[in-house]
């Protein structure tokens, strides 16, 4: 009589070893034989998995993020980060934490001089990414958000974030490096903004065409005005071209599994909801 092997989830511990465990060893006859390797029994089935080398340890995990520092930017760290946290068994959270927050935080750590403002930023950026896959930074060992030092202002954090964007200077003189149809655009947007109109506009051109020159461009004239802008993208690695940016779903809460009764996990008094007021 033949069985099958149920799935399982990385996220779900022990489970997951003794279903990989079980899936690589021939001919099992007691648990012992999976906790076993080369006549020596471990302690659990992640750590028999780790001697076999069906998983790797968290140096790799470490070097993973060492190496990514070198071409990601911080914000795809913490979305790195965060998706390690859900999807690989750390045994110590707190020292990946430690090693690479230098890295995690340094577009943070360059706009703000408050050291505390700087860590609850990267803290909660991380925990919207967890919480997007069911979890929160209660569920591993980090340090929480600090909400005292968080809104010194008064302001809610999402509004503050926004307004701290640093704006590129050759992102503010970029009006005599457009084509015509770049600047036939960003002059028709520009009016509408000047005179407080609403608009709906689809720039579409194939690749190369500098589309992402004329929304920073756009992004910037805004925002030295003092104003909101939100720049929001359908995917992940995306946000990476757009100063500020975010994924829709992030932004506006939408949720991952759509049904009839699906509404965007906003309150009507929340930070989010006073940041899309007044973008």
């Amino acid at each position: 009589m033949k069985g099958r092997l149920v799935s399982a989830n990385p996220a779900e511990g022990e489970r997951f070893y003794l279903r990989l465990l079980s899936s690589h060893i021939t001919g099992p006859t007691c648990f012992e034989d999976l906790y076993s390797f080369n006549g020596l029994p471990h302690p659990t089935f992640r750590k028999a998995s780790l001697e076999r080398g069906l998983i790797e340890n968290n140096d790799n995990l470490s070097q993973c993020l060492g190496e990514a520092s070198l071409f990601q930017f911080p914000a795809a760290l913490r979305r790195l980060f965060a998706t390690m946290l859900i999807y690989c068994e750390q045994e110590d959270v707190r020292k990946l934490w430690d090693d690479h927050y230098d890295s995690l935080s340094e577009d943070y750590t360059r706009q703000c001089e408050s050291v505390n403002r700087v860590r609850n930023l990267v803290l909660t950026d991380i925990l919207v990414f967890l919480q997007s896959m069911g979890k929160s930074l209660d569920d591993f060992d980090l340090p929480m958000v600090d909400a005292n030092s968080n809104f010194q202002s008064g302001e809610f954090r999402e509004v503050e974030e926004e307004c701290s964007i640093v704006v590129e200077d050759e992102h503010l003189r970029p009006r005599d490096s457009l084509n015509f149809d770049q600047k036939y655009a960003y002059d028709e947007i520009m009016r509408h903004v000047d005179e407080d109109c609403p608009g709906v506009f689809f720039i579409d051109g194939p690749g190369g065409t500098e589309k992402n020159f004329l929304y920073k461009a756009l992004l910037a004239n805004i925002r030295s005005r003092g104003l909101i802008a939100l720049a929001t993208t359908s995917l992940g690695v995306a946000t990476n071209n757009m100063p500020g940016g975010r994924t829709a779903h992030s932004r506006f809460k939408i949720p991952l599994n759509l049904d009839n009764n699906s509404m965007c996990n906003i309150r009507k008094q929340s930070g989010a909801a006073k940041l899309i007021r007044d973008a």
